[in-house]
């Protein structure tokens, strides 16, 4: 490797100068290097910390290093996601006696240029006031952030491409395809849960002793994320959030996802800082900033957390029609961009696609008395490759056992939307029960008699 030509200024009296050399040094590596994968940089970095606790950490291993401390000091530098989404842990409690062989390694081996000076008052500088680890991993800028709609809520009957068109915009609009680690997705379920997705208690048990702690659900992780990396798009998608109530779950980030209380304009990419820390740190840089206190459940301080929402987090939500009586909360009504998402005939394969058009237009009419008649609507999703008899069939089955099951309308009322439309003719429509034995039957499903 051809030497660097720039030189890091290091104060080697400092504790913190030991710590940011020793992260300056093996994240520099990391840039230059984004293929070596977790084997090949323990057997690159085999020196040991101060305490003899290996250099680099993955999560699996990490995960066992902490299960079987009871050392409460985090001796590790917040994790590093890579391209691959590998997370690495770094060790941050460097000795002096570590120092050396690690800046030997790094000028001889890797070609860095580092000069030891001890009586700067920084404890690390860069000479020229540039630090480039922050130009190369932290402030690694990839996605576009010009997307203008950071909360939308996609709403319409199931099967009419809600999720696709997340999917859509986070590829296309937002460039992520090629990131993912910058997107999660959660379904909702009813037994979804605050404790989940924001914050919790876990219970373990170490020797008979029952021990509580506190557990970052997986939304709070996801925002830290995002705010430790404000030059990156982030992307939360909740799936079928009809399902549970987002206020109940999520509780005050609903007050933080509005345009003018997200944090903006701050930088955030030393990891040197704990994550408190750099709200605090981005607070008092934007006064303006708006925030939400969380307590900790389980110790009895009195001090409270801040939570904010950065800017570049967005937060995309579908919802299906399910009953009458569901009603999304006017809160998310007024925070959130809310898209009907309808059937289009136009993607349906052309062999029933006039049956399809002709379907759901009946069903506007015949059902327009109905409160919200666009909830008994056919999604196209199952009729975009019935190209045969037997596949249209399987489609129309799924139809009739929705109206009678889910949606629950009269036999009389199906038998005048179904009346007049093409391939149906040779069923037998005298009731529900002889209708889907027949379809049953044309179906191919006769492995049931």
């Amino acid at each position: 490797m051809a030497k660097d030509k720039t030189k890091y200024k290091f104060n080697g009296k400092t504790n913190l100068g030991k710590r940011a050399l020793a992260k300056e040094i093996i994240f520099k590596y990391l840039i230059e290097n984004p293929d070596k994968n977790y084997k090949e940089l323990k057997e690159i970095f085999n020196l040991k910390a101060s305490n003899s606790h290996e250099v680099v950490f993955n999560q699996l291993d990490y995960t066992k290093y902490k299960s079987g401390k009871i050392d409460s000091q985090e001796r590790y530098f917040p994790p590093i996601t890579r391209n691959n989404g590998e997370k690495l842990y770094i060790a941050n409690n460097w000795s002096i006696n570590s120092i050396p062989p690690l800046i030997e390694k790094a000028t001889d081996e890797f070609g860095y240029s580092i000069e030891i000076v001890e009586n700067t008052k920084t404890p690390f500088t860069h000479l020229e006031r540039v630090n480039p680890f922050k130009e190369n991993i932290i402030i690694a800028k990839f996605g576009n952030l010009t997307f203008p709609h950071k909360t939308l809520l996609l709403k319409g009957v199931p099967g009419t491409g809600k999720s696709r068109a997340i999917e859509n915009i986070i590829n296309n609009k937002l460039q992520l395809k090629d990131h993912k680690q910058n997107i999660l997705r959660i379904n909702i379920h009813s037994a979804s849960s605050n404790a989940d997705l924001m914050q919790g208690i876990g219970i373990s048990s170490t020797d008979g002793k029952i021990e509580y702690k506190e557990k970052q659900g997986l939304i709070l992780n996801f925002i830290e994320r995002a705010t430790r990396k404000p030059h990156q798009p982030f992307v939360l998608v909740l799936e079928e959030i009809q399902e549970n109530s987002l206020n109940e779950l999520i509780g005050d980030l609903i007050y933080l996802i509005e345009d003018d209380k997200r944090a903006k304009g701050y930088e955030a990419d030393d990891e040197l800082y704990g994550y408190q820390e750099l709200i605090e740190k981005i607070i008092a840089s934007n006064p303006e900033t708006a925030y939400v206190e969380v307590p900790y459940l389980v110790n009895s301080s009195t001090e409270y957390r801040k939570m904010i929402m950065p800017d570049n987090l967005y937060i995309f939500c579908t919802s299906n029609y399910r009953d009458d009586k569901k009603v999304i909360e006017d809160n998310l009504l007024r925070r959130f961009e809310v898209l009907e998402i309808y059937p289009k005939a136009s993607v349906v394969h052309e062999y029933c696609r006039e049956f399809f058009e002709q379907l759901n237009e009946n069903i506007l009419e015949k059902l327009k008395d109905e409160i919200h008649p666009d909830r008994f609507l056919i999604g196209h999703s199952n009729w975009l490759n019935v190209a045969t008899q037997k596949e249209f069939y399987r489609a129309f089955l799924k139809v009739v056992v929705e109206f009678k099951d889910i949606k629950e309308v009269e036999f009389d009322d199906f038998k005048k939307i179904v009346n007049d439309l093409p391939l149906i003719q040779e069923l037998n429509f005298n009731t529900y029960k002889n209708l889907i034995e027949d379809l049953q039957t044309k179906a191919g499903y006769d492995f049931l008699d």
